[in-house]
């Protein structure tokens, strides 16, 4: 199987005794062994919730991602753990919840499905979760090969049909970046993890999001929807064409954000109007049906291939 999402490196197994530790005696583990990755040591175990593990694709803030097979129906899946016993940590375990709600709904070939939610509770308190993901065979929009320039612009418009999908269903994204989008190798593009999802109209307690791509009402902890996730897809977009930042929200510099056309003259004029009008400050200059994005990024991805202009963009120093 090809290594894939957010892997980093080999997995050499060692013959070792059962791993104790963050998965001792916790109902979720029937046995794991030690790896090494270059120079330090971790943990796969073998079975997680009677899903048997394939491989360990990566980790975040407190969760570890895994490829699995399900011994039942033999498919595979991704399965999201997280391991919160400190009362601090919580909150990763209601985005996993919030992840599976949002997740669970989702009926779109651009937007991965979330199928199932395992707890594990320890008196009353749940300590642990695992989540079980369609398996997308993908790396990170920011690791692959740059793409031909309608090649990008149609997986931006495949990833606004998705953001639409979730607007339709009540949700913004509110997260969206490079990261958050799994490219594969026929160049289909998905949107991955809803953790940071709200509903349309949502007010978040604390700023939520990614420096260099968070919209000015993520900073001032303003009401999210679907412009929200405008703005966060052309700065995405922007990102990926010029290799900077379309935010300064959260960033030490406060340059102003360029226009396309300066930074890379041969691009578009309309790809350079239709990012900045996602890149608007105030919602309301933002267009807020991404359906009609969505349009406008294919419209841009045939112009390009009309114009003969296939190959990658030649970002600016």
């Amino acid at each position: 199987m090809r290594r894939c999402q957010y892997f980093k490196g080999s997995w050499i197994p060692r013959n070792v005794e059962t791993a104790k530790g963050d998965f001792a005696n916790t109902g979720f583990l029937e046995g794991a062994e030690a790896v090494m990755i270059g120079r330090h040591a971790t943990i796969i175990p073998k079975e997680i919730h009677g899903y048997r593990v394939i491989d360990r694709l990566g980790e975040g803030a407190a969760s570890r991602l895994y490829v699995v097979s399900d011994p039942r129906s033999q498919n595979i899946f991704t399965l999201k753990h997280v391991n919160c016993r400190d009362a601090s940590a919580r909150r990763f375990l209601a985005q996993v919840e919030r992840e599976y709600e949002v997740g669970s709904k989702v009926d779109h070939p651009a937007v991965r499905t979330a199928r199932k939610l395992l707890r594990y509770r320890e008196i009353v308190r749940t300590t642990e979760v695992s989540l079980i993901l369609d398996f997308v065979d993908g790396i990170p929009l920011d690791e692959a090969p740059p793409a031909e320039t309608h090649q990008l612009f149609q997986q931006f418009a495949s990833i606004a049909d998705g953001l639409h999908h979730l607007h339709q269903l009540g949700y913004a994204h509110a997260d969206l970046k490079p990261g958050n989008i799994l490219i594969g190798a026929t160049g289909r593009a998905t949107l991955i993890d809803l953790g940071q999802a709200c509903r349309l109209g949502e007010r978040k307690p604390r700023i939520q999001g990614t420096p260099g791509f968070l919209a000015p009402e993520q900073a001032a902890v303003g009401i999210i929807d679907a412009r929200t996730d405008a703005f966060l897809l052309g700065a995405t977009i922007y990102r990926q064409l010029t290799g900077r930042y379309g935010s300064t929200e959260m960033l030490d510099t406060k340059r102003p954000v360029e226009m396309l056309r300066k930074l890379i003259p041969d691009l578009p004029v309309e790809a350079d109007d239709l990012v900045h009008a996602c890149l608007e400050q105030a919602p309301s200059r933002r267009p807020g049906d991404l359906s009609i994005v969505a349009d406008r990024l294919r419209e841009l991805a045939a112009s390009c291939i009309e114009r003969q202009f296939p190959r990658p963009l030649r970002r600016p120093a």
